[in-house]
């Protein structure tokens, strides 16, 4: 279904948006060039963010995966990020944007168990333009002299366009754009759809003063994060007793807490690198007096509650800095300063993104499943959105494995090394 002429009033828009953190706000600012931007309406529950994944995230950019359709996003999304932002974003009279964008390798280690895969994603990484160099063990230690090799074989580190920025201003710069440009923001929450004839036509809100109301639409867009599983129950996907089988097929994005700590190193590495030990175990210098970031997923079987986002210190005394202080015996005298949690809008079938139409409501968009790497991904993914909408498919190639078709014939997109 392609974009054409459609009603509009106030209370009907071209495109709905449930959600407007950075996906919905990226995919809205592209749609822009080819919609008028009083048509585009964006609903969301909670504008201060307070919880948002896309402001706890870790705000980090990578090349560096395994997946062809990966490596373009972040590869593409970078130059945004580092360059175009502050042209694309600007809104008159105000300085350009500025995300805080330090650049910075990810530094990814393996030992012999995982040489073969790592060379191979370093072997596509670039052939797809990627600027990745791999080395040794002792190229590692001499580079590093800081890190702890007697296990390793090799590593690999991106020499550009990889690094880390502040995603609260990324959001900022997103949504103030918008709001200059006239797209209409509802604060409330998607309680609802209706459907007729296999679309969306619309989209229930209740507002935050209590009322609610109905948006009537010719697309609708699933931007609720780690929530979107429950805005595509109202849409009737997943339905168990639903006559068509595709209906049957859930949308498999849950949340998944993930947490991040924070410690104090004085004697630690000064390299602006983001280092990832073959566990999965990451960690990242965040200034010059030694303020370090960390993290490590927790094994399936033992996952985190995902009511509420406390952290669970444990997992820091238990787990992560045993890791951390045998790759570099100096974080042997770190000091805990503090924590934080956010939630992954995690695709339970392959951890990585779901996007495009449904093939059955194909009005109803999905932009869910990133699975940790949503916001580095978010200016091309935002792109991909818009020309789905506008011209039924997006441009770059390999993103239609990304679609829901995927999850119906059960083919998986797995990546390695996934962080």
């Amino acid at each position: 279904m392609k974009l054409g002429r459609w009603l509009f009033t106030p209370s009907h828009y071209r495109v709905v948006f449930a959600g407007g953190g950075i996906m919905g706000c990226s995919s809205a600012f592209f749609l822009t060039r080819h919609v008028p931007p009083s048509q585009i309406c964006i609903v969301e529950r909670d504008p201060t963010y307070k919880e948002a994944s896309t402001v706890l995230s870790v705000g980090s950019i990578r090349q560096q995966f395994s997946l062809a359709g990966n490596i373009l996003l972040s590869l593409k999304s970078s130059k945004f990020l580092r360059e175009d932002l502050k042209t694309e974003l600007v809104v008159e009279r105000d300085a350009p944007p500025d995300i805080q964008f330090s650049s910075g390798g990810y530094l990814f280690l393996a030992s012999k168990k995982g040489e073969d895969t790592l060379r191979r994603n370093c072997e596509l990484q670039c052939s797809l333009g990627a600027d990745i160099k791999l080395m040794d063990s002792g190229e590692l230690g001499t580079t590093f002299p800081w890190l702890c090799t007697d296990d390793l074989a090799i590593g690999t580190i991106g020499q550009v366009n990889e690094g880390w920025f502040d995603p609260w201003l990324l959001l900022t710069a997103f949504k103030k754009k918008l709001l200059s440009l006239g797209v209409q923001f509802v604060h409330g929450e998607v309680i609802g759809l209706n459907l007729e004839q296999n679309k969306v036509k619309h989209v229930q809100v209740h507002e935050s003063d209590s009322k609610e109301t109905e948006l009537g639409c010719d697309f609708f867009v699933n931007s609720a994060g780690p929530h979107a599983a429950k805005i595509a129950k109202m849409a009737d996907i997943g339905m168990a007793s639903h006559p068509n089988p595709i209906m049957r097929v859930p949308l498999p994005v849950s949340p998944r807490k993930r947490q991040v700590f924070v410690f104090h190193c004085p004697r630690g590495p000064a390299n602006p690198v983001l280092v990832v030990d073959p566990s999965g175990a990451y960690f990242r210098r965040e200034s010059q007096d030694g303020m370090y970031i960390a993290g490590i997923s927790p094994p399936p079987h033992k996952d985190f509650e995902t009511t509420n986002l406390e952290v669970d210190y444990n997992q820091f005394d238990e787990t992560l800095w045993p890791i951390l202080a045998s790759r570099v015996p100096e974080f042997e005298s770190l000091k805990v300063k503090g924590a934080w949690a956010g939630f992954y809008d995690y695709n339970t079938f392959d951890q990585n993104a779901i996007l495009g139409p449904h093939p059955v409501i194909n009005n109803f968009i999905f932009v869910n499943g990133f699975s940790g790497h949503g916001i580095q991904q978010s200016p091309e993914v935002g792109r991909a959105i818009s020309e789905c909408i506008v011209y039924g498919k997006p441009s770059l190639m390999g993103l239609d494995k990304f679609g829901f078709s995927r999850i119906l014939e059960g083919r998986k997109l797995l990546e390695n090394n996934i962080v």
